[in-house]
């Protein structure tokens, strides 16, 4: 099997994350999916940043709920890197009118809800998604465990993906009871005894961040099904070019 290159936030190592440049940027480096962070502004609307607040990223200051929609779209996504161009924070239904003209494209929505009351987030980001466009191809992840169970039963054509930092106790059994079909793990984490037992069960475990060449090549060699990263270009390459000892997969 060969793992599914996602780029993480977009081309996040080269161009400002979350923005739609560095969307644009992933596909033209062959990546297979982008993974993506929604939070809410302070009309709702669902908006694509990271952090809880604008400080790191932007050119604002504050937390992102303070803003409007409107005027988070003002501040600047790309002024706190050596990238010359203004970039905006991207709104949902922007980044999924994109994502439609993508069909190849796997996507990673991470919710970040932020202590947010679950059903606020769960109609103020969910409708937005149309399912007989992007259910196939469309993984919805969290550290909000109990968010992600409550939007499976709300909308079951969506896969959920448990995101956890560190491993977890009996997880084929975890995941089961949660109804997640994923399990999103730190690179730090993985172990290929993990990796057989989960896919032997049918889950979809895919690892993030990974951007060193010995973490990449492990979990090649492991043939997880998908890693995260904030250089495409490269991971590509280390993929579909180094050789692998095939005799190690046994």
């Amino acid at each position: 099997m060969s793992t599914f290159i996602f780029a993480h936030r977009g081309s996040s190592g080269s161009y400002p994350e979350n923005t739609m440049k560095a969307f644009e940027q992933a596909v033209k480096a062959g990546a297979d999916g982008v993974t993506f962070n929604v939070q809410l502004s302070r009309d709702e609307i669902p908006v694509i940043i990271h952090d809880r607040s604008v400080n790191r990223t932007t050119n604002g200051q504050g937390p992102v709920f303070y803003y409007l929609a409107s005027e988070l779209k003002q501040l600047n996504a790309a002024a706190k890197q050596t990238y010359k161009s203004r970039e905006k924070i991207p709104d949902l239904p922007e980044f999924l009118d994109w994502a439609k003209e993508h069909r190849q494209l796997r996507l990673n929505m991470e919710i970040k809800g932020y202590g947010l009351d679950h059903k606020q987030l769960i109609k103020s980001i969910l409708p937005f998604i149309d399912q007989s466009v992007f259910a196939e191809r469309l993984t919805i992840s969290s550290y909000d465990h109990v968010l992600l169970y409550k939007i499976k039963r709300a909308y079951p054509a969506f896969e959920i993906a448990a995101l956890v930092e560190g491993a977890i106790w009996n997880p084929t059994a975890y995941l089961q009871e949660l109804g997640a079909g994923g399990y999103h793990i730190n690179a730090r984490y993985a172990s290929q005894e993990l990796v057989r037992t989960l896919q032997d069960q049918g889950v979809h475990i895919r690892s993030f961040s990974t951007n060193d060449t010995a973490s990449l090549k492990q979990l090649f060699l492991w043939e997880v099904e998908g890693v995260f990263t904030d250089f495409p270009t490269r991971a590509i390459h280390l993929r579909d070019n180094d050789q692998i000892d095939v005799q190690t997969r046994a």
